[in-house]
């Protein structure tokens, strides 16, 4: 468990490390440099059979992002691996769990009899395209708290009202650091009032400029 500079949660835990390029959000993926920088696993994914119990030490009631250095969702995790790690959420009442994907088909398979409560998912959709394939797969998931990341933002989104209001959350951010793809301002200010008509709570990533940082109630 450590805590990360990630503004929408307090913890990040990473059961599980290691992963493979998906889609076009990918190609600068952080989480790949610092597995680099530090010597993880890279290339597919590793269970941390030592991590598994990190949310059983934290007393306080926090938000703690599942899976930042991986996707629990794609091809080579393990069914046991997940069942562990939904374990814990359980035993964790106090904590909210937040997951997000780029593989949605393994996250609506996996979670067909249902959803601990205090588990929030979600979809990360890098542009239009990427959005419209992985919404099919996010609705029909039995979540309390469904939700949409979409960062690296290299184009403008549009949800969509019917999605919208499947929804409780909309995170949206540019690409950071050397090389990063555009990201305009107004494509971030076009999807916040876009969800704001349909009263979904939004949070802006951005460091500068604008903000918005909202929670689903």
């Amino acid at each position: 468990m450590n805590r990360t500079k990630i503004e929408w949660c307090d913890f990040s835990w990473n059961p599980v490390v290691g992963c493979k390029p998906e889609s076009e959000g990918c190609a600068r993926c952080y989480a790949a440099a610092v597995s680099l920088r530090f010597g993880l696993p890279w290339g597919g994914p590793h269970f941390m059979l030592g991590r598994l119990e990190g949310p059983v030490r934290v007393r306080k009631p926090s938000r703690i992002f599942l899976g930042s250095m991986t996707d629990l969702f794609q091809h080579g995790v393990r069914n046991e691996w997940l069942d562990e790690i939904m374990r814990v959420v359980r035993a964790c009442p106090q904590h909210t769990f937040m997951v997000l994907t780029k593989r949605p088909v393994g996250m609506r398979w996996y979670f067909r009899w249902g959803v601990p409560d205090n588990l929030w998912l979600g979809i990360t959709a890098e542009n239009q395209a990427r959005l419209n394939d992985r919404m099919w797969w996010l609705q029909e998931i039995p979540a309390k708290v469904k939700f949409v990341s979409v960062e690296p933002m290299l184009e403008p989104v549009w949800i969509g009202r019917p999605w919208l209001e499947g929804l409780r959350w909309v995170i949206a951010g540019p690409e950071t650091g050397p090389g990063a793809r555009e990201c305009r301002a107004e494509w971030i200010m076009d999807l916040a009032d876009e969800r704001a008509d349909a009263g979904v709570a939004f949070f802006d990533k951005r460091k500068t400029g604008w903000l918005r940082r909202e929670f689903p109630d």
